[in-house]
């Protein structure tokens, strides 16, 4: 494993000549290096516990978006799109109220609100 240098200075360039690294290799390619922490065989140190987990948490945050989002349009289109069904049957004497129909109206209208906290729970990620 290679030895770990100082600090990271950008001006840093001209000490990797002093016998670090052999080979052909541009004085940008080796100031760049120098200056974002990776070693010359392309290998990271794995000093920095954050620079391994960043990359992970900003793919599940956006994934975990980006199916909050398709899952909440799908309900919220679901529950916009689809026509309600009649809850009160007869004339003003006589009112027969369908139970089914109630509970399928109220369905519909969970299936809106769901699908609105997602979309706003996938907008809230997006911004993070």
């Amino acid at each position: 494993m290679p030895s770990r240098w100082l600090d990271c200075s950008c001006g840093r360039g001209p000490s990797v000549v002093q016998g670090k690294w052999y080979g052909v290799r541009s004085y940008l390619h080796l100031f760049y290096e120098d200056c974002t922490g990776a070693s010359p065989d392309g290998d990271r140190d794995g000093s920095s516990p954050q620079g391994a987990w960043a990359p992970l948490i900003w793919k599940v945050t956006l994934s975990t978006g980006i199916l909050f989002l398709l899952v909440g349009a799908a309900a919220l289109a679901t529950g916009s799109l689809v026509p309600p069904k009649l809850e009160g049957i007869g004339e003003e004497e006589f009112m027969v109220l369908d139970m089914q129909a109630v509970r399928y109206n109220h369905a519909l209208g969970t299936c809106r609100l769901v699908g609105m906290a997602l979309c706003m729970a996938a907008g809230a990620l997006g911004a993070v």
